[in-house]
Parts: C-alpha cells; sequence; structure tokens
C-alpha cells in the first residue's frame, strides 16, 4: 500500500511528541513493505530525504526554525493561505507517490489534506491527538470533559478568553489582542470541526480523547471512528549513553524525579513544583528534572530546569529517573512521554484525564491521582520513593503492558484494516 502521512512538523522539527509518534509509524508500515511519504512545511531541512525506507518530502514554507522543540507562531498555520499552498503540495506528492490514502497526523494537516484528497478520489484519515479542534486553547477542558453545550462568541469572549489571558497572558496590554487572537483561533477550530464530516475515518490516539469529542458532538456524521494507540519507541539507548548523559549533568548521588513537556498551566507544571517542595522535605537527596520550554517560576536547590533537549536526549534521561510524573490539568490524549517512560520500565505518577488510564494502569504502571491536586501528587511521589519494591514491580508491569498491550505490530494491523475498509 501506498500511504501519504502529513503532518506540520517532522523531525528534526519536533516541538511535542507527535512528531516522534509519527516517525515510528511511517518506519514501522515501512518495515512491513508498505511505501511511505511523508509530507510536511520546510522549516529549514533537506527538500527530500529517505529514512529507515520512509520518503520525507519537504515543500517550500517562508518561515524558518531551528532544530528542535520551538514551533512557529500558530498563525503560521492556522490560516487559509497556508491550508491551500499545503493543499497543493500533498496534491503533487500524492499524485506523484500514486497515493492509496492520505492520512493528515494532526490538526493543522486536515483542511489541506481533506482538499488534496477529494481532488485525488483518495481516502482522507485524520489523528486526533490533542483537544484543540474542540477548540485551539480549549480552557473549557481544564475543569470539564467535554465542550460545553452553550460554546459560543458571547460564551468565549466573556468568559473563556478572561480565564485564558488570566492563565497565558503576562502583559496586560495584550489583553483586546489576545482576546481577537483566541476569537479567531476558535473560528478556525469551528472551521475544522466541520471538515471532520468529510473525511473517511477519525483516528483518536486513545478511546479517553474520542470520548471528549463524542461528547461534545463532534463525531456525529462521521463514518469511521476508531482508537489506535501510538506506536511506542522503537529501541531505547544503550547503557553508555545513558551512563554518559548522567556524567554530563552532573546528577551524582540524587534521586530523579522527571518531567518532560512544555511548562504551562494546562500540564500542570505549578502543580508539579508546588508538589516538590513538599517531597523535598521528606527526601533531602531527591532532585525534580524538568525538560521542556516554557517559564518556570521555581529557583528551590531540588528543582533543575535543563530546558528543551534532544529526543535522543530524552530517552536516555528515563533510565535515571526514579519516578516519572505527568500532571497535566488539560486532558493528554495519550501522552508520548508516558509510553515512552512505560517502555523504559519506569513508574509514572500522572493525572487520571484523557487517555492517561489507557497507559497509566493505577497499582501496576503507576500511580493515578487528580488533576489540580499537589498535595496527592507528592505523597504519590513520597510513595513511590520510599518504596524500591514497588518501584520495581511498576517498573516490570510498566514494561510488560508496553510489550503485551501496546505492541506495533497490533496498531499497524488495525491501521491498515481500516485503510483497506475505505478504499472498498
Amino acid at each position: 500500500m501506498n500511504v501519504c502521512l502529513v503532518n506540520e512538523y517532522f523531525p528534526p522539527f519536533a516541538p511535542g511528541g507527535a512528531e516522534w509518534s509519527v516517525d515510528a509509524l511511517a518506519r514501522a508500515l515501512a518495515g512491513r513493505g508498505h511505501r511511505v511519504t511523508i509530507v510536511t512545511p520546510n522549516w529549514g531541512a533537506a527538500p527530500r530525504e529517505e529514512a529507515h525506507g520512509v520518503r520525507i518530502v519537504r515543500f517550500a514554507f517562508p518561515k524558518k526554525l531551528e532544530p528542535g522543540r520551538r514551533p512557529a507562531p500558530a498563525k503560521w498555520l492556522a490560516n487559509p493561505l497556508f491550508y491551500a499552498w499545503a493543499a497543493l503540495a500533498i496534491l503533487r506528492v500524492a499524485r506523484g507517490e500514486r497515493a492509496d490514502v492520505i492520512h493528515a497526523q494532526n490538526k493543522h494537516s486536515l483542511i489541506p489534506a481533506t482538499l488534496a484528497g477529494r481532488l485525488l478520489g483518495v481516502p482522507v484519515f485524520l489523528t486526533i491527538r490533542d483537544g484543540s479542534i474542540v477548540n485551539a486553547a480549549p480552557v473549557c477542558l481544564h475543569h470539564h470533559d467535554r465542550m460545553p453545550a452553550d460554546c459560543g462568541v458571547r460564551k468565549l469572549w466573556r468568559e473563556c478568553s478572561e480565564e485564558y489571558i488570566a492563565l497565558y497572558v503576562k502583559n496586560p496590554r495584550r489583553k483586546l489582542r489576545a482576546k481577537l487572537a483566541f476569537l479567531y483561533f476558535w473560528l478556525d477550530a469551528r472551521v475544522k470541526q466541520r471538515f471532520l464530516r468529510r473525511i473517511d475515518g477519525v483516528i483518536g490516539v486513545s478511546q479517553g480523547i474520542l470520548d471528549i469529542y463524542r461528547r461534545s458532538g463532534l463525531l456525529e456524521g462521521v463514518r469511521r471512528v476508531h482508537a489506535i494507540l501510538n506506536v511506542p519507541p522503537a529501541s531505547a539507548p544503550p547503557p553508555g549513553e545513558v551512563a554518559a548523559l548522567h556524567e554530563r549533568l552532573a546528577l551524582g548521588g540524587r534521586r530523579i524525579v522527571l518531567y518532560v513537556g512544555k511548562f504551562s498551566p494546562g500540564k500542570g507544571t505549578a502543580d508539579l513544583v508546588a508538589a516538590a517542595g513538599e517531597v523535598a522535605r521528606a527526601f533531602p537527596d531527591v532532585l525534580f528534572l524538568f525538560v521542556g520550554e516554557g517559564e518556570l517560576e521555581a529557583t528551590a536547590p531540588w528543582v533543575r530546569r535543563l530546558g528543551p533537549l534532544p529526543n535522543r536526549d530524552v530517552l536516555a534521561l528515563y533510565p535515571l529517573a526514579e519516578v516519572v510524573v505527568v500532571p497535566s490539568v488539560i486532558p493528554d490524549a495519550l501522552s508520548r512521554v508516558i509510553l515512552e517512560a512505560l517502555a523504559a520500565g519506569r513508574p509514572v505518577v500522572a493525572t487520571r484525564v484523557g487517555g492517561t488510564p489507557e497507559l497509566v494502569v493505577d497499582g501496576k504502571t503507576g500511580i493515578l491521582v487528580e488533576r489540580s491536586a499537589p498535595g496527592e501528587l507528592a505523597r504519590a511521589i513520597a510513595a513511590l520513593l520510599a518504596d524500591a519494591a514497588l518501584r520495581a514491580s511498576l517498573g516490570a508491569g510498566a514494561r510488560r503492558h508496553v510489550t503485551e498491550r501496546l505492541g506495533a505490530d497490533d496498531s499497524v494491523e488495525r491501521l491498515l484494516a481500516l485503510y483497506a475498509s475505505a478504499r472498498g
């Protein structure tokens, strides 16, 4: 089968876990003998290359980025000019490759992939990886498990945008600009919601994220809706690489609690910083490592901000951690961090939101806590630090869970069957 995967970013430009999930999926499909082409904007790399049997085509794009995790401003992607330009690029590549299916891997690829697919008469699928088609910044999901029934411009302007500004906008002079941007991106999400009904199938990376969309009424009329989990990382870094990173970071004999992701209210980093102080009082040798982008309001000696790191270094950090924490407030569809941590045999403390309970099985692969509860978060981390046998048991359960239930073969087989059903 000729498969065309479309995403807004692709390594070496990888703002989040989605890009590494696309990379793992492409390799898994190519490893089974399928022809896989990835279409993505060219943020500043080779226009064409081939790696692990996968062809990567980067179409011309005016904005350039440094390799790494920093994304472009959303206005470069959430706009009609990008949708039209990207649709033409996908059309050219998919026609040249004689694609049997076009699979948009994230929200901004939905509209251009749909346009190209309809012009070619090729089935189009979308993978939902977050709540951003509910709204680009869905503050409703900070508190609830669906889009509210009265979601509209009035509520958005008077309530939602105000909460967003209180959480994320530091400069009060930018309030009006922020409210207008919030309205614009909400309208863009509304357009994307209409396109959901025009594609051949929606794939959620967890049942939890699909349930949020279904409760919000956004999957009505969609012909095929399936949950297919992300493909886990292909391999772990060798022990020598892990030891070298330990030495480079000068971790000494500190006990590591690891966080990887954006530093933001939605990701719960403030809750983890608050919990860290409580844990450090009981365990003076603990060190909380924060890896990612954003502002972190913490200067305590038990907290170290590493900033963004290459994915290879992140994978080498998991074996050094005694606990990995994912304290998200907004529902994660299926956290790539959790998947990588489980594959490394690390116990995970995470919040009971979105698709997380499908990975973190409470008492078997980690510990689940309620969101926005720093005290509960601290107690769960402390319980694991205090009990080596519990850490070992949960770590073994984590690795077993990945091997038995989250293998690449099952995800790829289900995806191929879905493609085939749309081709008739």
